[in-house]
């Protein structure tokens, strides 16, 4: 499985679009706290070096605010506080000069209780899973912010206003959020790598988009699109495009133009032909065309000499003996190739 899942079901992995996995929130998702950690609050006040400590993980424990105990810790750099009943993201947080990750995921956070004050240290921030309406104002004060999760909530919108001001994010995940419309403001977000649009309500994807000239991961799959944006072959140094489970035909003829596309998975469209444009996509390693509605493979698939991996399954293929035979020479040619081929 790509990286790219990893990152998105919750798991909050700080992923590389290599395959380089670093944990970010230990115990939030049933897994292990990071090596050093202080994990209960008798541990952190019993504490003699305070400032040592850099890890400090309170996951679960039914919190109903920060325990001023934490700021103890003037060199702490991650804090998790997943799964408890916190409201509140208080100003005196801002104390943690050296706080780089903050990860408070599953809480019961109260968008106007949010206080962040302007910093340049924190990097991480995951607020997913708090049934937040809108993303909230002072966000925006994290001026380093590389990676947000803002996932699992029930925006519809997203404030342009605010979001350009992260200049500096590299991943931003608006997975599930409910979101019908997104801002063109996102394409000044020019050093985003990652952008996931999973599982929202969008039947358009601004033109901004393609503004973006260091993504390399683009995620739009499970909405409502019939369409991508026009010039998305001006997005030069993508990777990885998912946009399966939508409404999309056809593909415009500029995707030709993405040298680097490494994976494309357009399975579970109205796609009754294999589009033209893929056969120039020379880069290709995976691609998923399944569930569609396509009864021909054209010869001209075979000029994808990189391809590894090739999901055809679930199409009405066409029964004719000079379709059956052109088909079965093509997925023999990539077998030859040694291409797992799914059919």
């Amino acid at each position: 499985m790509k990286a790219f899942y990893l990152i998105w079901i919750g798991l909050l992995l700080s992923t590389s679009v290599s395959g380089q996995k670093k944990m970010v929130i230990g115990l939030a998702f049933g897994g292990s706290p990071e090596p050093g950690s202080i994990t209960t609050i008798a541990e952190a006040e019993a504490n003699l070096r305070p400032d040592t400590v850099k890890i400090v993980d309170f996951t679960g424990q039914n919190l109903a605010e920060i325990p001023p105990v934490v700021y103890r810790f003037v060199n702490l750099e991650k804090l998790f506080l997943g799964k408890n009943q916190l409201t509140a993201i208080p100003r005196q947080l801002g104390r943690l000069k050296r706080l780089k990750t903050l990860s408070l995921t599953n809480n019961k956070l109260d968008t106007r209780k949010i206080k962040f004050r302007r910093n340049h240290h924190l990097k991480i921030l995951n607020i997913q899973y708090n049934h937040l309406s809108e993303l909230p104002a002072s966000v925006a004060r994290n001026r380093n912010l590389e990676q947000l999760v803002v996932g699992n909530n029930d925006f519809t919108s997203l404030a342009g206003r605010r979001i350009k001001r992260l200049k500096n994010l590299r991943e931003l995940n608006l997975y599930n959020c409910k979101l019908t419309s997104i801002p063109t403001q996102l394409g000044k977000l020019k050093k985003l790598k990652l952008l996931d649009l999973y599982r929202n309500q969008l039947e358009k994807i601004p033109d901004a988009i393609v503004q973006l000239p260091q993504l390399e991961v683009l995620a739009l799959s499970y909405n409502r699109l019939d369409q991508l944006p026009a010039e998305i072959g001006k997005l030069g140094k993508l990777k990885e495009l998912y946009c399966h489970h939508n409404q999309i035909h056809q593909l415009p003829q500029s995707i030709t133009q993405l040298e680097n596309l490494r994976l494309l998975d357009i399975s579970y469209n109205w796609f009754t032909e294999v589009p033209a444009p893929i056969t120039a996509l020379s880069s290709l390693e995976e691609l998923n065309i399944s569930n569609n509605q396509i009864q021909l493979l054209p010869v001209s698939l075979s000029s994808l000499t990189r391809l590894k991996r090739l999901n055809l399954r679930d199409n009405p293929y066409s029964e004719s003996e000079g379709a059956r035979i052109e088909r079965e020479t093509l997925l023999k040619r990539f077998r030859d190739m040694q291409a797992m081929v799914l059919d």
